[in-house]
């Protein structure tokens, strides 16, 4: 026991790695993320055959902004984990890439940022008013059509049909 320091906890559970490692790290995390967000999603489409009412809360929770944020980060879980998959293939296949892992990983988080931000404006603007929902033309465009189909005269839709008018 001569031997042993003393350190705290805290110190002795802080983290001192790098690159490498904060992408190991994350990619184990959006991996679990998208296995969960799988099994959420498999029960809840099950309930669209058993209990019909839930199922309908659910399709009305989506449209919240709570959920929107949500969406964005499965969005980012799956595309960051596609791409550091990627890069973990290409240093598999060609080993002597690893004495550019650092360039590698920079060129990953370049690759998910400049993907984000179309995507981020896509799902998030329509919370904000500034711009429409995606297929809210469309939407309306089939309503036009056919005025009675019955996502027209749900109440509970963005899209109610008045007189032959669409009104959104």
């Amino acid at each position: 026991m001569a031997n042993a320091r003393r350190t705290s906890l805290g110190k002795s559970l802080s983290y001192r790695g790098r690159e490498g490692m904060w992408t190991w790290i994350l990619h184990r995390v959006t991996g679990l993320g998208i296995l969960l967000f799988l099994i959420i999603h498999v029960l809840e489409t099950a309930t669209v055959i058993y209990f019909p009412e839930i199922y309908d809360r659910f399709l009305a929770s989506y449209k919240t902004g709570l959920f929107r944020v949500a969406e964005l980060v499965i969005f980012f879980s799956v595309l960051y984990h596609a791409v550091n998959g990627l890069r973990i293939v290409v240093q598999d296949f060609w080993p002597f890439v690893m004495k550019r892992q650092r360039q590698l990983v920079w060129a990953t988080a370049a690759v998910v940022v400049l993907a984000m931000i179309p995507i981020t404006w896509i799902m998030m603007a329509p919370i904000f008013g500034l711009a429409e929902e995606p297929g809210a033309a469309r939407h309306a465009q089939r309503c036009m059509e056919n005025p009675e189909a019955p996502a027209c005269l749900d109440a509970s839709h963005d899209a109610t049909v008045v007189a032959g008018e669409v009104a959104l």
